[in-house]
């Protein structure tokens, strides 16, 4: 299931609310298949985002902190199972300029994404690794999506 950890500047919780929800959406919209798999809404219920925010002298590039160099850095790290290099290349696609839209980010060079992609036996939710909760056919088409 979707999980994104965002390193950012600090943000206000409604800030963070609405581009979590954001996210969200399009995460669903790129990682549903009505193929197999989960619902829309059990997709929704189950993406994560966590926000790891960043002060002035917290992230250094280049040998200088973002204060210094007065740009904002961007990075999501993205993990879910079964993730083709197709489905990556699409994600970079859409999230890229999505997520330098919600961050104000002016160049995209500046966001960067970092996928984690994993076997669906190295997940457990609930007790029961996630290959025991989704059918094979689901995890079959998964890998044909990416």
């Amino acid at each position: 299931m979707p999980y994104l950890r965002v390193t950012c500047p600090p943000l206000p919780a409604e800030r963070k609310r609405h581009i979590a929800g954001q996210l969200t959406e399009a995460v669903n919209l790129l990682f549903f298949s009505p193929r197999g798999g989960p619902t829309r809404e059990e997709l929704r219920e189950r993406t994560t985002i966590h926000f790891t925010e960043y002060g002035g002298d917290d992230l250094y590039i280049g040998g200088r902190s973002s204060g210094e160099r007065g740009v904002t850095d961007l990075t999501v790290e993205l993990s879910d199972w079964n993730m083709g290099v197709c489905q990556q290349r699409r994600v970079a696609r859409h999230l890229t300029p999505l997520l330098a839209r919600l961050f104000g980010v002016k160049d995209p060079d500046n966001v960067n994404l970092r996928f984690h992609s994993y076997p669906p036996t190295a997940f457990a939710a609930g007790g029961r690794l996630l290959a025991d909760r989704v059918p094979r056919i689901g995890q079959a088409m998964k890998k044909l999506q990416g």
